[in-house]
């Protein structure tokens, strides 16, 4: 008896396992979302960023930065994203969006004006060859003619004596608007370095805007060149937005920056955000001088418009039709000098900017430099910091840049962002640190995704590359690329952050070789949302719940070594492939190497991995795993059968004569066994 129940107490300690795993496994089931990721269980929370301080005397609320580099993951653009998104986003932005936008559109209409007043003095025979002076709504703007010899800051003193003043402690105030016309030359330079303060508070900001022209800010190493927006009420640097403030832009022409320091310029728009580089976005000149032709008036203006049209008619009479087969070849060439004017300048091709940016420190600008429409842009040994939006942004047709030696830290939004439409920039030896967003966003996404009012091409933007560059304590991504072909993120250090390299947005032809990613609070590698042809190799990366993750996207990992990660090393999600992780180096510590269950169709067959790992999966999960309903049917299916034959085997059986209580029969009369033994 002992022996059985033994046996039953067994069975029924095994029978109470089995229901006990079930339940847990349903009820794990029925609370833990099928696409959340292990990693994100045991992810820490993410910091929030610390709310920015504002001077009590602003009546300005804080809204969300403009928008420039159009970079937002999915969950923040309207997009899909899955649950275990981290929504990391930039510093709140403090200024008034409804003061500030309409002082932005109040700028292009006074450059608006200028350009208009200098077209039609042009077609009324008005000689403007000498400076000259426009009232611009709150302000004046003394507009810089063309002329061989370069403006200097002598000439400004007597151009100006109002406006622009010698303080006593040897900075100069400018109180009026420049305007550098093409054909002319701007030197902001001084003997000892020059120190320029721009009026900018609420009676009004001032700005320098260099219109096709020339514009030089150089100063000398150890005596920079200093520009910084100025309070007059305060005595101070101009702190706040709400009400605009000072800004320099270059609208085409050439812009050389040397050994210079530009301090709190800017506000909301990439074009007034502090130092902006553009090229021209003015109207069609051809119909500024058309109208400004209207204008002439008087027998003499007839005689000149009737002889301009015969002479028209005899050139078009003797020149090539572009109408021809020649029309291929001529109606691309354009002839030295000025541009005709059928010329549409607003076209890209034609309107960009040239510039220098060398040995130059910009500390507390809306934006730290923003470009766009530029070719050959340099920019050099140079810092971005504090910036209220982004600290180097190219934001649209940028093209062959060099970016060298220089650093972005402590910006509102990225350090660095190369938009839409950029190609050809090659960045090395940059450092982005403690950006409240990303160290380096890339964007090669298409303008359009279908028929536009601008007519937009398709095709997507690429051929950037970052390399020998330095990412630190970044709140989101060290690198992040969105979508683009042939991308290099090749030999950089990484550390810390949420993430430290992040490939989405169905980019193609990317490389991400030869990385050293430290410390990243999520993944070190993630590629996602339609990545192809990717290339992930050569990479150290340490820490992190998870070292590669790849989420709907095809890949080559190899040559990697993967350490210390706290969960998987590799994570394969969804449609991968043909991804193949094969050669690399793995060890750490977590519930599995290659966390794949949830790929589709994938062959692991060929896939060989130095492999070190060291599972750590807790008991229960393994019993989760393991006892599915079905599993555990049949397990108390036959642990039933096993306790019946083990009982069965157990039990001894005695053989009694089934008359073994009877006596046999005498003198016929039958006898008990009792009886007879009594008598006996």
């Amino acid at each position: 008896m002992t022996t059985r129940r033994r046996v039953s107490r067994a069975f029924t300690l095994i029978v109470v396992v089995l229901l006990a795993g079930l339940l847990v496994n349903q009820a794990a089931s029925a609370t833990i979302r099928t696409d959340k990721t292990p990693e994100s269980s045991s992810s820490p929370k993410a910091k929030k960023s610390p709310k920015p301080t504002k001077s009590p005397t602003s009546k300005a609320t804080s809204t969300p930065p403009p928008d420039s580099s159009e970079s937002e993951d999915p969950i923040t653009s309207g997009g899909t994203s899955t649950s275990h998104e981290r929504v990391i986003k930039a510093k709140p932005y403090n200024g008034d969006p409804e003061s500030e936008a309409a002082l932005v559109a109040d700028e292009d209409r006074r450059l608006t004006e200028i350009r208009t007043v200098d077209s039609l003095a042009r077609w009324s025979k008005t000689a403007l060859n000498t400076p000259y002076r426009l009232a611009t709504g709150s302000a004046y703007t003394l507009v810089l003619t063309q002329r061989k010899k370069p403006y200097t800051v002598k000439d400004l003193l007597g151009l100006a004596p109002q406006t622009f003043l010698r303080q006593p402690d040897g900075w100069y105030l400018l109180q009026e608007h420049l305007v550098v016309q093409a054909g002319a030359t701007l030197n902001l330079t001084a003997s000892g370095g020059l120190k320029l303060r721009l009026a900018s508070d609420p009676d009004g900001f001032v700005s320098i805007v260099n219109y096709g022209g020339t514009l030089n800010i150089q100063g000398a190493q150890g005596k920079p060149t200093q520009i910084v927006s100025w309070d007059r009420e305060s005595d101070s640097a101009d702190l706040l937005t709400d009400d605009g403030r000072a800004y320099v832009r270059s609208i085409g022409g050439q812009v050389l920056l040397r050994h210079a320091q530009l301090t709190d310029l800017g506000f909301w728009s990439g074009r007034t955000g502090g130092l902006s580089l553009t090229g021209t976005d003015r109207p069609n000149s051809g119909q500024l001088d058309k109208l400004g032709k209207t204008m002439d008036v008087g027998k003499r203006a007839k005689r000149e418009r009737e002889a301009e049209e015969a002479a028209k008619k005899k050139d078009e009479k003797d020149e090539p039709s572009l109408g021809t087969a020649g029309k291929s070849s001529l109606s691309e060439v354009l002839p030295s000098g000025d541009l005709p004017l059928d010329v549409d300048i607003a076209d890209p091709e034609y309107s960009y900017v040239s510039a220098s940016v060398l040995s130059t420190t910009i500390k507390g600008n809306a934006f730290g430099l923003f470009v766009a429409s530029a070719n050959g842009l340099e920019v050099k040994d140079s810092r971005f910091d504090n910036s209220l939006v982004d600290g180097l942004v190219m934001h649209r047709y940028v093209q062959n840049a060099v970016v060298e030696s220089v650093s972005a830290s402590g910006n509102a939004g990225d350090g660095f962002v190369l938009s839409r439409a950029t190609t050809g920039i090659v960045m090395s030896e940059i450092q982005a640190s403690r950006n409240h967003r990303n160290g380096l966003t890339m964007s090669g996404l298409p303008l359009a995704d279908g028929p536009s009012a601008t007519g937009s091409s398709l095709g997507s933007y690429g051929n950037n590359n970052v390399s020998n560059s330095t990412f630190e304590e970044n709140a989101r991504y060290g690198v992040e690329v969105i979508g683009g072909q042939n991308v290099g993120v090749s030999a950089n250090d990484l550390n810390g952050g949420d993430m430290g390299v992040v490939v989405r947005g169905g980019a193609k032809d990317v490389s991400v070789v030869g990385n050293r990613v430290s410390l990243p609070a999520r993944q070190g590698i993630a590629l996602r949302d339609g990545v192809t042809g990717a290339v992930v190799s050569g990479n150290i990366i340490d820490g992190g719940n998870t070292s590669v993750y790849l989420r709907n996207a095809v890949a080559t990992v190899k040559r990697n070594t993967l350490t210390d990660a706290t969960m998987h090393a590799v994570t394969l999600v969804g449609d991968v492939g043909s991804t193949e992780v094969t050669g690399n180096t793995i060890s750490g510590r977590g519930p599995s190497a290659i966390d794949a269950k949830r790929a589709e169709d994938l062959n692991m067959r060929r896939w060989d991995n130095e492999n070190s790992w060291n599972d750590t999966t807790p008991f229960f999960v393994t019993l989760k795993r393991f006892l599915q309903p079905l599993t555990a049917m049949w397990i108390i299916l036959a642990t039933l059968l096993l306790f019946t034959a083990a009982r069965g085997a157990r039990r001894v059986r005695r053989f009694i004569h089934p008359y073994a209580d009877k006596a046999a029969v005498t003198n016929g009369i039958p006898r008990s066994v009792t009886q007879a033994g009594a008598r006996s």
